[in-house]
C-alpha cells in the first residue's frame, strides 16, 4: 500500500508568502493522487491552483479538487481524515463542497495540502481545470496574476479569506478577457 505522512496543516506566516514556482510541487500532487486514490475509490484527484501552473509564483501550497462518486460528501471527508489529512476550520468547508487540509514536508521544506471535495462539473472542478489550462498557454495573465496575488499579500498577508477576496478583481477581469461579450 502507498503512504505518504500527513502533518498538521501549517499556519506559520512563512507559508503565506508568495514564492517562485517549484516543480517539487508537481511530484508531491502525483504522491498525494497516488495514496488518496490507493486509499478511497470513489475519487479521483485533480490539481489546481497556482501550485499545478508552471512559471506561475504561489504559496507553497498545493490546491486538489477531489472528485468524488460517493453519494454523502461529509462521509466522503470522514474517509480522508482516516488518511491523515484533517478539517480546519474554513469558510470553504460546506457539506456541499467539504474540505479537509494537512502537509507534507519534503526536504525540509513543508508544503500545505488543501483537497477541496466536490462531485464532476461543480465550479471547484470545472473552473479549477479550465484556469489552469488557460494560464498554462498565457503568460500575460500568469503576470497579471501574480501582481494581483502581490498586492493582496501585501493587504493581507495572514488571513486566507481576506487574501482570496483581494484578488477577486483578477478572476473578474480573467472572466472577461477569456470569455468576451458573455
Amino acid at each position: 500500500m502507498t503512504t505518504i505522512d500527513i502533518h498538521p496543516f501549517d499556519e506559520h506566516p512563512s507559508h503565506r508568502e508568495i514564492v517562485p514556482f517549484n516543480p517539487v510541487c508537481l511530484d508531491l500532487f502525483a504522491q498525494v493522487r497516488q495514496f488518496v486514490e490507493a486509499n478511497i475509490d470513489t475519487v479521483r484527484l485533480v490539481h489546481i491552483g497556482s501550485s499545478a501552473i508552471a512559471d506561475l509564483r504561489g504559496k507553497p501550497m498545493i490546491d486538489i479538487a477531489a472528485i468524488s462518486t460517493h453519494e454523502n460528501l461529509r462521509a466522503e471527508q470522514k474517509r480522508f481524515e482516516a488518511l491523515g489529512f484533517h478539517r480546519r476550520d474554513v469558510w470553504t468547508d460546506t457539506d456541499d463542497k467539504p474540505y479537509v487540509c494537512g502537509s507534507i514536508i519534503r526536504d525540509g521544506s513543508t508544503w500545505n495540502v488543501n483537497i477541496h471535495i466536490c462531485r464532476a462539473g461543480d465550479p471547484v472542478h470545472r473552473d479549477g481545470v479550465r484556469f489552469v489550462e488557460i494560464m498554462q498557454e498565457r503568460p500575460d495573465l500568469r503576470r497579471r496574476y501574480e501582481l494581483a496575488k502581490d498586492r493582496a499579500h501585501r493587504e493581507s498577508p495572514t488571513d486566507p479569506q481576506q487574501y482570496n477576496e483581494a484578488k477577486e478583481w483578477f478572476f473578474r477581469e480573467f472572466e472577461r478577457e477569456v470569455n468576451p461579450g458573455d
